[in-house]
């Protein structure tokens, strides 16, 4: 310091208002509900939010017991968290109904802790708003998922089981005509129905989060398509020919989906297209899958050439699969003729890339 010059002054700042008159005006301004109790659970204090939350006035609720408050279910668990206050510890997470003044209840989450002098503080956040939006996300779920198994048992057992129908009225016609052509039918159509078991099962162990081995590994996805034309070849009696270049490690899910659509692609071709034969090609496309099935069928009830975009403002082709495809954000065009259609789909994968 240079010689002759004073020290300057230590400044200490001056709070704005006492510190007691910060803690009234943060305790005032708390959206969440703040409470003071004694030693018995009667309300000493609390917040203004009150009146938002529960829609009491806070002369209304002070030196009430808590409890009072509380759903009757829930008092008992909140005695017991309550005994086992010890001064300067927390119970966090309290979840508790309070009874708001027109009746309703009020889900909250609190946590309490114990004081000096024997005075309990608590902390309750009104979880409504969490709750219906739990709601909400669990409806969509629901209804996301009740879509998925329609879809589901629609492109997988109930269209086999419809292909069987008439095989089994094919065996019935030979068996006294011809038992050995008889029991070749049925032996197909066991091969057929066993395979989508298999399809089925993979499906039930998904959404029970299950991964289902086949020999100690998942089934392979060219496997699992040629085995579906496979079946769908002894059903429906259409010859299916595929090529399948896709990269491992799509999921269990999306594998399945991709099968599916073909299926169903293969099936409406024979069904409803007349068709006899039926090429398929799978193949990792940049970032999404391409699927093509091309029949040599009658085409669809229209003729030409649409992409996804003019499909879905005249509400042409097929109503499941189109849901099947917007299910898992992919696209769809139909090439019609009366020689044959050509049907293509670009099937989004998480984690290719251009």
């Amino acid at each position: 310091m240079p010689p002759n010059e004073a020290p300057a002054p230590s400044v200490v700042p001056t709070p704005a208002e006492p510190l007691e008159g910060e803690l009234a005006r943060f305790f005032g301004y708390s959206h969440d509900l703040l409470v003071v109790m004694d030693a018995e659970g009667d309300v000493v204090v609390i917040s203004p939010s009150v009146e938002r939350t529960l829609g009491y006035g806070m002369e209304e609720v002070v030196g009430r017991s808590f409890l009072s408050f509380v759903h009757v279910d829930d008092v008992p668990v909140a005695r017991s968290r309550a005994q086992k206050l010890v001064e300067g510890n927390v119970v966090p997470d309290l979840d508790l109904r309070l009874r708001r003044a027109d009746g309703t209840w009020a889900p909250m989450r609190c946590s309490i802790s114990a004081g000096p002098h024997g005075r309990i503080y608590g902390v309750a956040r009104d979880r409504t708003a969490d709750l219906r939006q739990r709601e909400h996300r669990f409806q969509r779920e629901m209804a996301e998922f009740r879509l998925r198994t329609a879809l589901e048992l629609h492109d997988g057992i109930l269209q086999t089981l419809t292909g069987a129908s008439f095989q089994i009225a094919a065996a019935r016609r030979l068996v006294g005509q011809d038992p050995a052509a008889a029991e070749e039918v049925l032996a197909a159509l066991a091969r057929g129905v066993s395979a989508e078991q298999q399809e089925l099962r993979l499906y039930v162990d998904e959404i029970k989060g299950q991964d289902a081995l086949v020999d100690g590994a998942l089934p392979d996805l060219e496997d699992r398509i040629r085995g579906m034309l496979d079946r769908v070849t002894v059903i429906w009696g259409v010859e299916a020919k595929a090529e399948v270049h896709v990269p491992e490690g799509l999921g269990v899910e999306r594998e399945r989906q991709l099968v599916r659509l073909v299926q169903e692609a293969v099936v409406n071709a024979a069904r409803h297209g007349g068709a006899m034969s039926v090429e398929v090609t799978v193949e990792a496309t940049g970032s999404d899958i391409g699927i093509r099935v091309s029949d040599d069928g009658h085409g669809f009830s229209f003729l030409g050439d649409f992409d996804h975009e003019v499909l879905k403002e005249r509400r042409l082709g097929p109503l499941s699969l189109k849901r099947r495809v917007d299910s898992v954000g992919g696209r769809i065009s139909i090439l019609s003729t009366h020689q044959g259609s050509t049907l293509t789909l670009r099937v989004p994968v998480e984690g290719m890339t251009e």
